[in-house]
């Protein structure tokens, strides 16, 4: 009762000032989503999403064999110095900064 008395005080000393409020819009954020699909060439990956959700805004990729830096982008190439069998990941971020993570395992050869 007494926040009321003393809004409406104010309210008849200071009178009212008219305003608007400014419309925001705000992400749909559907969660990242996609599989790793990928053609093998001997010792060279080529890697791609499939089936991504609508929302991918950037993705990592970690090529298994801790040589090489992260790589970003939907498309990747990456050699490697060795025939054997790696777990790729590709780290998905949609524009609400929420992640997941894709992983597929690929064998390469000589």
């Amino acid at each position: 009762m007494k926040t009321l008395l003393l809004s409406c005080i104010l309210t008849a000393l200071l009178g009212c000032e008219s305003f608007t409020l400014e419309r925001r819009s705000f992400a749909n954020c559907i969660p990242p989503s996609a599989t790793i699909g990928a053609t093998i060439t001997r010792l060279q990956a080529d890697l791609f999403l499939q089936n991504p959700s609508a929302d991918i805004r950037s993705v990592s990729w970690d090529f298994g064999d801790s040589r090489a830096l992260p790589q970003t982008g939907v498309r990747t190439a990456y050699s490697y110095d060795k025939a054997g069998t790696y777990l790729i990941k590709a780290t998905l971020t949609n524009s609400c900064s929420q992640t997941a993570l894709a992983t597929r395992s690929i064998t390469v050869n000589n």
